[in-house]
């Protein structure tokens, strides 16, 4: 072996010995290692500022536009409420009058209520005079005849129902109703034959 290859492996064992080899190695790793964090910082740094414009850029194009759109949108929407409140006091003033006259009404009526209620008390008994003297008149007949036809026989019923029910009738009407909704039913033509023949005697 050439002395020359000696004394580089002796070199080479010493430098390992030492540790400088190491260091070298170390030294040359943490160098590259700087290098990449630094273009990693230079990277990071650009995105950061690529984030900012775009920001700027969005704030200007959109929020900055928006506003805009909004404020004069929010002008409209106000002065269409001042329109609205105006026309809507132009037209209590065009009513105002009508408004009032209905206000007096009003009042005139819940004054003369205990009126009303006295004229329709004696609507009601009028109406159920009349209708206990329509029943009293055709329940004689159909009692001097004996006998009531079916259509008689529901005119009485609908007669009766209201002077009953909804006004409280009762008395002779309601003695004749009864006593009629037991007689016999004939047909129209013999109750005309039965009627001849009460009117002949």
């Amino acid at each position: 072996m050439p002395i020359w290859v000696s004394i580089i492996i002796a070199v080479i064992g010493a430098l390992l010995g030492t540790g400088f080899l190491q260091f070298l190695i170390t030294r040359a790793d943490k160098k590259k290692e700087r290098a990449e964090d630094k273009e990693e910082n230079n990277l990071e740094n650009k995105l950061k500022q690529h984030l900012t414009n775009v920001n700027n850029q969005w704030k200007i194009d959109y929020c900055d536009v928006n506003a805009k759109a909004i404020k004069e949108l929010s002008e409209e929407v106000r002065q269409g409420l001042e329109e609205r409140e105006a026309k809507g006091a132009e037209r209590y003033q065009e009513h105002k009058e009508a408004i009032e006259e209905l206000r007096e009404a009003m009042i005139s009526l819940t004054k003369n209520t205990d009126e009303v209620a006295k004229l329709g008390k004696y609507m009601g008994q009028s109406l159920m005079a009349l209708t206990h003297d329509k029943i009293v008149f055709l329940g004689k007949q159909y009692q001097k005849r004996g006998a009531i036809t079916l259509a008689e026989k529901n005119n009485l019923k609908l007669l009766y129902t209201p002077y009953h029910d909804g006004l409280g009738g009762n008395s002779d009407g309601e003695g004749y109703y009864t006593y009629c909704m037991n007689l016999p039913v004939v047909t129209d033509e013999e109750a005309m034959e039965m009627d001849k023949k009460i009117d002949s005697k």
